[in-house]
């Protein structure tokens, strides 16, 4: 994951190259600033262009205001095959489909 072009885990440049966060199927992450340590995070506040985290850091403003994020599959596993039930349910998927109704436990 990136903000303003930087990578969140270490607040450098970002890059495909680097590790990141893993999440399992069904969780979330909040990630709310440029991890600097284990323990501390430097949160992420909306600015000028001149004032960003990027500029004043590391002296660019080419990637101000994007936030980006990189998809991988676990390894061996072919995202694009499916069978054809799979294909079905897609096609039949509403884009904007309401959010379930959790139930309590």
């Amino acid at each position: 994951m990136s903000v303003d072009g930087l990578d969140v885990m270490d607040g450098k440049s970002a890059s495909t190259k680097k590790r990141g966060y893993m999440i399992e199927p069904g969780k979330t992450l909040s990630v709310k600033g440029f991890r600097t340590s284990d323990a501390a995070v430097a949160a992420f506040k909306f600015s000028s262009v001149d004032t960003s985290y990027s500029n004043l850091r590391h002296g660019t403003t080419r990637n101000v205001g994007v936030i980006g994020m990189a998809v991988f599959t676990e390894k061996g596993i072919d995202p694009w095959r499916w069978n054809g039930g799979e294909l079905d349910a897609r096609n039949a998927a509403q884009a904007f489909a309401e959010a379930p109704m959790l139930k309590a436990q």
